[in-house]
């Protein structure tokens, strides 16, 4: 019988869904010893659930999507040569873009329960192992983390679409500036004495996440709706396209991080015009206000992907020692822009 094909009615022995443990956000790492840290890898939680030869696939949520991955059903054989029947892995499922994980190509996995040979082809997931959480019956959750991992690493080798990443027990800022060189989401930093607590945010792990930020071109407003009704609810920004002087590509709005003074003086300052700025106009969902492209603003923002809008943009300031001339896209390095070698993330912490 091949991996996963076990009738769900004949599950019920087997190791049903374990609520993941969450990190708690920061924003800074920890100080002082007893913390190692892993990469924060952009892409799907899941947990493989192994009974024999028979595999399940659950999400974060505990959905099972043990049909829309049969390139991970394989992994079944690691533990098979080591005479174990039951284990339960954490980690992460992503799609690889560049060297870099794509949470925009795992869309196309994530709803294709049944996936077909070209998709599978063109969009290959890769599952990345953070954490054992049982093994041969036996929970491991009091298990500190140093330890779960360790285990975890001598039973399961890498495999043409799952690894162990390496951790680092150095500085954990060196891993942060590794990660935002390559363009990855952030780090998790873990104590090494932390317990699994299934179905918790704890602060035993710390998710540091990386922002962008840069200067943008104010070409428009929206106004607020709700409580911000009446008032300037975001700004359109975007940059000038080397490629086409005197034109701005539209490259987001922004509402996040305006406060009330600063929504009210906005308003007032900036000078309406008649005519888009943008070089293409962007679709809205509100009639804009079109302004004279004269206000420079300072953005943070999570990623820009080529041909795209901004991810999670938050105002910061306004830039007046910037000409709205000179503000062009910046290539931040290891971003979907300046990607061009195909480069392991994770070989950069061995």
């Amino acid at each position: 019988m091949q991996p996963g094909t076990k009738n769900p009615a004949d599950w019920g022995n087997m190791r049903g869904f374990i609520q993941p443990m969450k990190a708690n956000s920061a924003d800074r790492t920890p100080r002082g010893d007893g913390w190692v840290t892993d990469l924060k890898w952009d892409g799907m939680r899941l947990q493989v659930a192994i009974d024999g030869d028979e595999i399940r696939l659950f999400s974060g949520s505990g959905r099972d999507v043990t049909s829309h991955f049969p390139e991970l059903h394989s992994i079944v054989d690691e533990f098979d040569a080591d005479h174990i029947d039951e284990v339960v892995l954490d980690g992460e499922c992503v799609v690889f873009d560049g060297g870099r994980p794509s949470f925009q190509r795992l869309q196309h996995r994530i709803h294709a329960s049944r996936p077909t040979a070209a998709l599978l082809a063109e969009h290959p997931v890769f599952f990345v192992a953070f954490d054992l959480l049982s093994v041969g019956g036996n929970d491991l959750f009091a298990v500190a983390f140093e330890d779960r991992r360790r285990i975890l690493g001598e039973l399961l080798g890498d495999g043409p679409g799952w690894r162990v990443p390496p951790y680092s027990d150095g500085d954990p800022d060196d891993l942060l500036d590794l990660a935002r060189d390559r363009g990855l989401e952030g780090i998790v930093c873990k104590r090494v004495t932390s317990a699994y607590r299934p179905g918790e945010r704890s602060p035993d792990w710390l998710k540091i996440k990386i922002r962008l930020r840069q200067e943008f071109v104010v070409g428009g407003w929206l106004p607020g709706s709700g409580g911000l009704a009446g008032s300037l609810g975001s700004l359109l920004v975007g940059v000038h396209d080397p490629g086409h002087p005197g034109e701005l590509a539209w490259a987001g709005a922004v509402g996040s991080g305006l406060s009330d003074r600063l929504r009210t003086s906005l308003k007032a300052d900036l000078v309406a015009s008649p005519t888009c700025p943008f070089a293409e106009q962007p679709v809205l969902d509100r009639p804009p206000t079109w302004v004279e492209p004269t206000t420079v603003v300072e953005v943070e923002f999570s990623l820009w992907p080529l041909g795209a809008q901004l991810w999670h943009p938050t105002f910061r300031g306004i830039r007046v020692d910037r000409d709205p001339a000179d503000v062009h896209r910046e290539i931040f390095a290891g971003s979907a822009a300046s990607h061009e070698e195909s480069a392991d993330p994770v070989d950069g912490m061995e």
